[in-house]
């Protein structure tokens, strides 16, 4: 087996606890088979067309909202970030646009998704101080089909002012290969980096973000539809509502802001 590649079977054996543990340690854990293979085909039937879009710009198809309240993926994210979470953010990617520096890299560059300063863009929704990533693969990954690159324990390095490059910790960097439905939860400061897949076919994946309730964006974030809101079930409006709500705190863990 290639020494950058993480086993599988660890993940697969973990407990509960066992998964709190590792991510504590390592800021990220594998979660095996959190989607079904039947969910997956509706999935894949609903985006048929799609290559990538934000749920800012269009709330998804039934298949893709089941998401985010899978029980054990709300059990795993509560265990790590308390009981109150916000879901606030997901992307759907096929992950087909790569430019020819990351194809001939074979992944992106090692990057954080945490933006306490939103430079530029506005957009602060990646700028909460505790929050968590969750990639959904819908295919099998491997050394060369898409993997998941992480840098374990990068998430108790400092903060530094820069939202790009870590390349520096490539020597760090290790493949998560997961299987078809298998979830992958990250924290906010983990680096890591997407593969390509060099075969050349779509990466179908969706990736969904939660954070602690207290946590909230350092500056002002869209809620999620009203009409989303007022036909949510009991088990995802207390996720979806509030999206403002909590203490803006920044990187260096000063409040700013206020509630």
């Amino acid at each position: 087996m290639n020494d950058k590649v993480l086993d599988r079977p660890p993940f697969v054996e973990m407990s509960p606890e066992q998964q709190q543990r590792y991510f504590a340690e390592w800021g990220f854990v594998l979660l095996p088979g959190i989607v079904t293979p039947e969910h997956i085909e509706r999935i894949i039937a609903e985006e048929e067309g799609e290559n990538r879009y934000d749920w800012i710009e269009r709330w998804p198809g039934p298949a893709q909202e089941e998401m985010i309240t899978q029980p054990r993926l709300l059990a795993a994210i509560r265990r790590c970030y308390g009981e109150d979470i916000r879901f606030f953010k997901s992307v759907y990617a096929e992950w087909r646009e790569i430019n020819e520096e990351t194809r001939e890299r074979g992944r992106q560059i090692l990057h954080r998704d945490y933006d306490p300063g939103a430079p530029g863009h506005g957009d602060f929704r990646n700028s909460c101080a505790a929050w968590v990533n969750v990639g959904h693969y819908l295919i099998d990954l491997d050394i060369d089909e898409g993997p998941l690159w992480v840098v374990p324990g990068s998430h108790r390095l400092p903060w530094v002012d820069a939202r790009g490059n870590f390349e520096h910790h490539a020597d760090d960097a290790r493949m998560v290969l997961c299987k078809a439905g298998d979830a992958v939860m990250f924290h906010n400061r983990t680096m890591h980096a997407g593969g390509v897949m060099q075969s050349g076919r779509p990466r179908p994946s969706v990736f969904l973000s939660y954070r602690a309730g207290w946590a909230a964006p350092m500056g002002e974030v869209s809620e999620w539809p009203a009409e989303v809101v007022a036909r949510a079930s009991t088990e995802l409006r207390p996720l979806i509502e509030g999206l403002n709500d909590g203490v803006r705190v920044d990187p260096y863990g000063v409040i700013a802001g206020g509630i």
